[in-house]
C-alpha cells in the first residue's frame, strides 16, 4: 500500500508539510522564548496518519535537519534546550512512523476481510445467465468501501412454467446474520418459483414460511425489503410486486420511467402486522428496453454536496443495447456523481427485452 488513508482528500498531504515550514519560520523569526517545536512535532506525527511511510520518513529528516540547524541559528539558545529540542523530535518521528506501521497493517487487514466478504457475497450470488427464457440478463454487486463486513443485498432469477421470475432485495443489517436470511430467502425463492402459479402467492407468506429458521433470522435482522418481478413467456409485459423497496426503472427509447408501487407492501418478515399483500402491478415491456432493479445502495447515494443520485435524471439518454450495457452504464453514473465513494452495498440486476 503506497499511500495510506485513501479516504483523505488529495491535499492532505501538503498539511504535515505545512506545519514542519510554519514551525521552522516561527523558530527563525521569533524571539528565541518562542518556539515552533510543538508545530514539528505535530507534523511528524501527523505525517504517520496521512502519508505513506517514505514520505513520513522524509519528513521526519528534514524536520530533524532543520531543528539541528535552527539551533546553530540561535546561538543564544542553551545546549541543553536544543538537546530537548531535538529529542522531542526524534522521538515524534519514531511515534509517526510506528503510526504509520500500525495504519498499513490494518489497512492491509480490512483489505483481506472486505475481500473474504466479498467472496462470500457472490458465492451466495453467482452471476445469473446471460439468456435466460429469451431476455438478456446482467447483475452486479458492489460491496460498500467503508464496509468490511457481508452485507445483505441479493438477487435471484429463475425460468418458470409462468415466465421469468426475478427478486432483488435488501435484508436490514449486515454480518452472519444477514448471510444466513439471504441464503434462506434465496433457496425458498427457487423452490417456491417452481410450483407457485401467482406473484401474490410467491410473495411474503411462501418467502417467509416455508423457509425453515427464516422466521427466526428475520425476526433478528428486522425485515427484508424486495421486488417480485415476473415476465411472461412470449409477452410485452412485466408484473411487479413490490414489499417496500425502491422500485424498478424501466429504460425504453432513452427514456427512464420508475415503476412506483401504487400500493407498496410491508417488508418481507412483517407479515403479523397483518396487512393483506396487495395486486401486482402490469407494465408495458416492449422489445428493446430494460428494466433496471436496484438495492438502496443505487437510490440513497450522494454526491459530495450530499445530494441523492436520481436514477431517472441520472439515466436519460443511456442506451440500453444490452442488460451488460444497461448495468455497466448505471454503475459509472453512480461513480461519476459520488465521485467513487460508496457507503453502502449496491446490487444492480437488469432484464433486456
Amino acid at each position: 500500500m503506497d499511500r495510506i488513508g485513501r479516504r483523505w482528500p488529495a491535499y492532505a498531504g501538503v498539511v504535515p508539510w505545512a506545519l514542519l515550514v510554519l514551525g521552522i519560520v516561527m523558530d527563525l523569526a521569533t524571539p528565541k522564548e518562542v518556539s515552533g517545536g510543538p508545530l514539528i512535532v505535530l507534523a511528524c506525527v501527523a505525517s504517520g496518519v496521512i502519508m505513506s511511510f517514505r514520505a513520513t520518513l522524509r519528513l521526519v529528516l528534514v524536520a530533524f535537519l532543520a531543528e539541528l540547524l535552527t539551533g546553530f541559528w540561535e546561538s543564544g539558545t542553551a545546549w541543553a534546550q536544543q538537546f530537548v529540542d531535538l529529542a522531542y523530535v526524534v522521538v515524534a518521528g519514531a511515534l509517526g512512523l510506528d503510526l504509520n506501521r500500525l495504519v498499513i497493517r490494518y489497512g492491509r487487514r480490512i483489505t483481506e476481510v472486505r475481500t473474504v466478504a466479498e467472496s462470500v457475497q457472490l458465492a451466495l450470488l453467482p452471476e445469473p445467465p446471460v439468456r435466460l427464457a429469451g431476455y438478456d440478463i446482467a447483475a452486479s454487486y458492489r460491496a460498500a468501501q467503508t464496509e468490511a463486513r457481508i452485507g445483505g443485498d441479493l438477487y435471484a432469477v429463475h425460468d418458470s412454467p409462468w415466465g421469468l421470475r426475478v427478486l432483488i432485495g435488501d435484508v436490514r443489517g449486515k454480518g452472519m446474520g444477514a448471510v444466513s436470511t439471504v441464503a434462506l430467502l434465496l433457496g425458498a425463492f427457487r423452490e417456491a418459483a417452481e410450483d407457485v402459479p401467482t406473484l401474490e402467492a410467491l410473495g411474503a407468506r411462501r418467502l417467509t414460511r416455508e423457509a425453515p429458521g427464516l422466521g427466526e433470522e428475520l425476526e433478528i435482522e428486522g425485515f427484508t425489503t424486495a421486488v417480485l418481478a415476473e415476465f411472461p413467456h412470449g409477452g410485452e409485459l412485466v408484473r411487479l410486486l413490490n414489499f417496500g423497496h425502491p422500485g424498478p426503472y424501466l429504460v425504453a427509447g432513452g427514456h427512464v420511467r420508475e415503476l412506483d408501487a401504487e400500493v407498496p407492501n410491508l417488508p418481507l418478515g412483517m407479515s403479523g402486522f397483518g396487512q393483506e399483500v396487495s395486486p401486482h402491478q402490469e407494465f408495458a415491456f416492449p422489445p428493446g428496453s430494460s428494466l433496471l432493479l436496484v438495492t438502496d445502495g443505487v437510490t440513497e447515494s450522494r454526491n459530495p454536496q450530499g445530494v441523492f443520485f436520481d436514477p431517472v435524471l441520472g439515466l436519460e439518454g443511456m442506451s440500453c443495447s444490452s442488460a451488460k450495457a444497461a448495468v455497466n452504464s448505471l454503475l459509472t453514473r453512480v461513480d461519476a456523481w459520488t465521485g467513487g465513494v460508496s457507503t453502502d452495498d449496491r446490487a444492480v440486476l437488469a432484464v433486456a427485452h
